[in-house]
């Protein structure tokens, strides 16, 4: 329950109820598929600021911050790393499609051609 105060104001008491009943089911769930729930749902309500589970903002800040004075070899160790994660976390389609376009403007238009010239190849075989 999220709540165990005596609520007067309707609008407000169904509101609650709605958010006992969500709590409730994602407890139900079993945890990969509460976790899918969960990021689904953020991505929905995003704003591009701060997101519920960083109201004050400084996880992304602090990422921004600390990857424009990390040294490329940090920079990439880690970047590898969340990479290698994406496909075991619960990111819908759209956040990994994110992700990869964040990877693929950072190419030249020469290194995308020759990205996709090869990928052309590999997928013929």
């Amino acid at each position: 329950m999220m709540h165990d105060r005596q609520i007067t104001d309707p609008a407000l008491r169904l509101r609650m109820e709605w958010a006992n009943s969500a709590a409730f089911a994602l407890r139900e769930c079993h945890p990969d598929d509460a976790a899918a729930i969960c990021v689904a749902y953020l991505e929905t309500v995003e704003t591009g600021g701060p997101t519920l589970g960083d109201p004050f903002g400084m996880v992304a800040s602090d990422a921004r911050l600390w990857a424009a004075a990390a040294p490329p070899h940090e920079l990439t160790a880690y970047t590898l790393a969340g990479l290698e994660r994406l496909p075991k976390s619960h990111l819908s389609n759209p956040a990994r499609k994110n992700c990869f376009r964040a990877i693929w403007h950072s190419f030249t238009d020469a290194e995308r051609a020759s990205f996709i010239a090869a990928a052309s190849k590999k997928g013929g075989k």
